[in-house]
């Protein structure tokens, strides 16, 4: 009996050990919620995209490797709350990261919005959100005349659908459109400002409206400023420029590739990743030996499985070139793939293809995705053009003027990717300038350079660079002829000894400078 009496106080005792232990766990784990919370959301804004274009599939296993990486790589922090924050922010950007990696240009800020409206969701008004959205859908005109032309008869019936959002007499937006009334120089003044989302709202609005409701205000008059406005808005939010100003470079989508899922780049006019994966696996020491590549076509299928087997065999990195054009055969290839069970490490495979809606969905959502178009704004293109050039080429050249050119070709390539933007404004023909014209044309400046500074020339070949970057490399794209004259006449003010006078400095433009 008395064996059993300190039997039941042992376990007594360790009952209640367990319990308080139970607690601490489930106190400790409602101090992580917030991640999890934040987890759901990413991945549920991440998955959503798929409704916009085939090719934008995530799967929850490739969505938890992310997940798993921001765990590990965000900071510790003996503090719990200071380790939420830290691990909630890197998550976040991670996520952001691998999700833009496969997105075109054009989807990113919509996917940055919707990321933010989506964090936001208990500070955010669902009526406001669906009117910035989708404006007044009535079909008939307001009985109320404008008050002015200079505001679209679109803009007049959002401003009164304004007025009814969250139907209350004393709403935000209550007397919008009397203070308008009433003060119609004071809008005006504010309405034909080049930036208006960048100035204080008229009639104090700024100070009694959200950042998200003078959304609303700028959509009803200047709903092309929204584009720019939404950027404003999701950096303030986000509290970073990073979420508007995305940009990747091949290093690192080869860091977070892995054996046992395929990298698809998805092609835009003119891109070929093959050239970098190349410089990559040179410098990694695959190429040439374990580095295999293959068109597709017709009658290349058996010929793919072999290198496939082979590649996964023996550690190889194996690039499929033009998936789109044997979309039939894509089915065996995932088959295959999902028949690996255990690939040497260090195989890696690479797709590419354009946008297809008969793409496997197995091998979408097991892939990483890289869009490989032009970024969006001059300092991006710069950057990732920057990015491309190593320090060896940047070396390869003994001559002073060969960086400073350097910078001059990738501002000069940035200009007319950015052109494209404006339509028949920008060039008569949409022309596909790429990675391969501006390496090419570097490798001119490297040669004619070093060729001068061997022969102790001192003056640079500046008409021959002109005539082999412009009317060569990157006039032969161009067919129209006001093109070519555009494009010459930027290297005409772009290249010169000018750029080196030390009396009279270049600017490439004076805002910042006067």
């Amino acid at each position: 009996l008395k064996e059993a009496k300190s039997k039941t106080v042992a376990i007594a005792e360790q009952l209640s050990e367990s319990k308080a232990t139970a607690e601490e766990i489930e106190k400790v784990t409602d101090s992580y919620r917030p991640v999890a919370k934040r987890g759901a959301i990413l991945f549920f804004a991440m998955s959503g995209l798929s409704a916009i274009s085939a090719m934008y599939e995530f799967s929850l296993l490739s969505y938890l490797e992310v997940f798993s990486r921001a765990l590990k790589t965000s900071a510790k922090d003996a503090n719990i709350a200071a380790r939420v924050v830290n691990i909630i922010d890197v998550l976040t950007a991670c996520v952001y990261d691998y999700a833009c990696t496969g997105l075109f240009k054009h989807h990113k800020l919509m996917f940055s919005f919707q990321m933010t409206t989506m964090i936001m969701d208990d500070r955010l008004n669902k009526e406001e959100l669906d009117f910035f959205i989708k404006g007044n859908l009535s079909l008939e005109n307001e009985a109320k005349l404008r008050p002015v032309d200079w505001l679209s008869l679109l803009g007049w019936k959002d401003l009164h659908r304004l007025v009814n959002v969250g139907n209350r007499i004393d709403g935000p937006f209550s007397q919008v459109i009397s203070d308008f009334e009433q003060n119609l120089d004071l809008w005006k003044e504010w309405y034909d400002l080049e930036k208006p989302e960048a100035a204080p709202l008229p009639c104090n609005y700024s100070k009694r409206l959200t950042p998200f409701q003078q959304l609303l205000v700028l959509r009803c008059f200047r709903p092309d400023r929204a584009y720019n406005a939404i950027k404003n808005f999701v950096v303030s939010e986000m509290k970073s420029d990073f979420y508007v100003q995305h940009s990747w470079e091949y290093e690192n989508v080869v860091a977070q590739s892995s054996c046992n899922s395929p990298v698809v780049f998805i092609l835009s006019p003119g891109a070929d990743p093959l050239s970098n994966l190349i410089k990559i696996a040179t410098q990694q020491q695959f190429f040439p030996q374990k580095f295999k590549s293959l068109a597709l076509g017709q009658g290349q299928s058996k010929v793919a499985e072999k290198l496939l087997e082979m590649a996964a065999h023996r550690g190889h990195w194996l690039v499929l070139q033009n998936c789109h054009l044997i979309t039939s055969w894509l089915k065996t290839l995932e088959k295959l793939l999902s028949s690996i069970t255990k690939p040497h490490r260090d195989f890696r495979l690479f797709l590419t293809t354009e946008a297809s809606k008969e793409f496997p969905l197995g091998i979408l959502q097991m892939s990483l995705k890289v869009v490989t178009e032009p970024p969006d704004g001059l300092k991006l293109n710069m950057k990732t053009s920057y990015s491309k050039v190593t320090a060896t080429e940047l070396e390869e050249c003994p001559h002073k003027a060969y960086r400073p050119l350097i910078w001059v070709l990738s501002f000069f390539h940035a200009v007319l990717q950015e052109r494209r933007k404006y339509g028949k404004l920008g060039w008569n023909i949409s022309y596909d300038f790429n990675d391969s014209d501006f390496n090419v044309s570097r490798r001119l400046l490297s040669m004619y350079l070093t060729k001068a500074e061997q022969n102790g020339d001192q003056v640079i070949p500046w008409s021959a660079l002109r005539y082999l970057i412009g009317e060569c490399m990157y006039g032969g794209r161009v067919t129209d002829s006001f093109d070519r004259r555009v494009l010459m006449t930027y290297l005409e003010e772009y290249m010169g000894d000018f750029l080196f006078d030390d009396c009279q400095p270049f600017f490439f433009a004076r805002d910042g400078f006067d």
